[in-house]
């Protein structure tokens, strides 16, 4: 049996300076008994990958204005 989880977040900033972040995960579960650990893991994955991806500091980014 295969999952599929995704998650995106949007954070809007001064301007029109918005950043998007995404992740997405595939996994198969052997053991379906454990079908909802699989599920929480693979939700802290994504989230945290889409947290790494926003927290990430460009020093070229500038305000539009």
């Amino acid at each position: 049996m295969k999952i599929r989880v995704s998650y995106s977040e949007l954070v809007s900033g001064p301007g029109f300076n918005n950043r998007r972040a995404e992740a997405e995960l595939e996994v198969t579960v052997e053991n379906k008994a454990d079908i909802e650990g699989t599920y929480k893991k693979a939700w802290e994955r994504v989230k945290s990958e889409v947290k790494r991806q926003l927290t990430i500091s460009n020093d070229n980014d500038e305000v539009p204005f």
